[in-house]
């Protein structure tokens, strides 16, 4: 698949330079030239929190990164609290329950 998405880059880069006759890179030196312009994205997409561990691994190989390194810019993401008001006959009800249950599992011992 990489060859094939390589092949038409490069066959849409000679059509564009042809426009503008300018000389063109063979496929091979242009290939070189593309992953070296795409290394700083991939470096960049190592800060995606939805990055799959496979790809980020592979990405930190190919950059020669250093694997026990994390992203230094990790966004801090803090979750929502939910806060939820009873009303009071909830509350008062939940006591009478716990008292109840309460007095219902204690033995009194007779003396």
């Amino acid at each position: 698949m990489n060859n094939i998405s390589n092949v038409n880059a490069h066959a849409i880069y000679v059509r564009n330079m042809a426009r503008i006759s300018e000389k063109t890179l063979s496929r091979k030196k242009f290939a070189i030239k593309l992953s070296e312009d795409l290394a700083p994205w991939m470096k960049k997409s190592l800060n995606a929190p939805t990055l799959s561990r496979s790809t980020r691994t592979i990405i930190r190989e190919l950059l020669k990164l250093d694997l026990s390194i994390q992203p230094t810019e990790q966004s801090d993401i803090k979750k929502k609290k939910n806060l939820c008001i009873l009303p009071v006959q909830f509350v008062q009800n939940d006591v009478q329950l716990l008292s109840n249950m309460f007095q219902s599992n204690v033995r009194r011992t007779s003396c």
